[in-house]
């Protein structure tokens, strides 16, 4: 089971109801004023280009209206943004003011835009009070603000944001809107910087062959850092870019023993002895230190939180971290973007997955920004609300889900030979020294 090193458990992991709001929500993130008679909306939304996107739900987007509907949405919003010019005929800013309605005015034109016109429209709508209108001609310009927004505030990809597209029902957007968001947005493990602004602790790194999403978690604070499912082949690039930010690398974190890459951790460990391996001691691989349900593995002032989620195999962990603006999940492959790792090998069980997921993963708030372990589509991100209403195969009955997974007929990943033999010794053939490494409780 390993070296002998020890851990000492936190408290189990409480469960949040399943439609919590985040623990320490963004301070930024306007709070809403008044409540949506969605019942009483209703009506306008099928006779009108009036649209409210189950996400983030407190958002309405628009085309142009007549005057009495406006006097009606008017007293059921907060905040108003148009992003037609003022001198539009159907602009009606007295009504939309005589409401108490705070309006701004920011127009959009994708042909003509302004320097610095896109940053605006992201923090007008990010400071605007709730519920929020944004309205434009045929609700196209104002779709795709919406959709520029949530993509800054959850770190998605051109191809996410996309997927939003479809899932959101934004039937108003417009192939040529879509394509010029797909285009500003970044691609997958190309971008130079933090996964989302607000939380500059979380990186992404991504390994082409095995779609492999790896994470640099990083405390500001003291600079001490851990990876998360690194890849082999990229132990290179991954130690360049800890040393050009001036961290110190603590931590290699594997979230189970995986079939399709090796991991890079006990080659790190090699050339750092002072870094050390973790994987949870269920795994049955070799590490520096073993962890289960309810530890936690401190850095810095951050701390992660692992949740056992077994199904895609007997090892699988989820790490949870909560900053100060936003809350995390490392699900590995147990839970994908729109998907969930194979149940057919590796001690794999399709009922024990759906109930890793149900009561480990989506008992978490909402918001949480799900980091899975692969994306094969080029997408980044997803989170826990996404997947609670979008996953087709999670949103099945536990009966339906096990038949689905029993009929995939998926091939073995071209590495399992090699990986999970390497990786059961954390990717090297020698027995790792004893690490006299503890977990505590995260900081109150």
């Amino acid at each position: 089971m390993g070296c002998g090193a020890s851990a000492t458990p936190a408290a189990a992991p409480a469960k949040a109801p399943a439609t919590g709001a985040p623990a320490e929500p963004d301070a930024k993130m306007p709070a809403a004023q008044k409540s949506l008679n969605k019942e009483a909306l209703s009506p306008l939304f099928d006779q009108h280009p009036i649209r409210l996107p189950c996400l983030p739900g407190d958002i309405m987007v628009s085309g142009d209206l007549p005057k009495e509907v406006v006097e009606q949405l008017s007293a059921q919003c907060a905040g108003w943004l148009y992003v037609n010019p003022d001198t539009d005929a159907h602009f009606m800013p007295e009504v939309v003011k005589s409401a108490g309605v705070q309006l701004q005015v920011l127009p959009l034109k994708l042909d003509d835009l302004p320097a610095g016109r896109v940053d605006e429209i992201l923090q007008s709508i990010q400071t605007l009070p709730r519920p929020l209108m944004i309205q434009c001609t045929s609700a196209n310009r104002a779709a795709l603000a919406l959709l520029m927004w949530m993509a800054r505030t959850v770190g998605y990809t051109g191809a996410s944001a996309e997927l939003l597209v479809k899932d959101l029902a934004l039937d108003t957007m417009k192939p040529e809107a879509t394509k010029w968001m797909v285009d500003q947005l970044h691609v997958v493990g190309q971008k130079n910087g933090p996964l989302i602004e607000r939380s500059p602790e979380v990186r992404q790194l991504f390994d082409p062959e095995s779609s492999t999403l790896s994470y640099l978690v990083a405390c500001p604070e003291t600079q001490e850092a851990v990876l998360i499912d690194p890849v082999l082949e990229h132990k290179d690039r991954d130690l360049a870019l800890i040393s050009e930010l001036g961290l110190k690398l603590i931590y290699v974190l594997n979230t189970h023993c995986h079939a399709d890459h090796i991991t890079s951790g006990g080659l790190i460990r090699k050339d750092m002895p002072e870094v050390k391996t973790i994987i949870s001691e269920s795994s049955g691989a070799k590490a520096d230190m073993h962890i289960k349900h309810g530890d936690t593995v401190k850095f810095g002032s951050l701390a992660l939180e692992v949740r056992a989620t077994p199904g895609h195999t007997d090892g699988c962990v989820t790490y949870v971290l909560r900053t100060k603006t936003a809350t995390f999940a490392f699900t590995g492959d147990t839970l994908l973007i729109r998907g969930c790792g194979r149940t057919d090998f590796q001690q794999g069980s399709s009922r024990r997955l759906y109930a890793s997921v149900h009561e480990q993963i989506f008992s978490l708030p909402g918001d949480t920004i799900i980091c899975a372990g692969h994306d094969y589509k080029g997408r980044s991100v997803s989170t826990v609300e996404e997947e609670r209403r979008f996953n087709p195969r999670l949103t099945k009955t536990v009966e339906e889900f096990e038949e689905l997974m029993a009929n995939l007929g998926l091939p073995n990943p071209k590495k399992i030979d090699v990986a999970v033999p390497a990786n059961m010794v954390c990717g090297v053939q020698d027995e790792p020294e004893t690490a006299e490494v503890t977990t505590g409780p995260p900081e109150a």
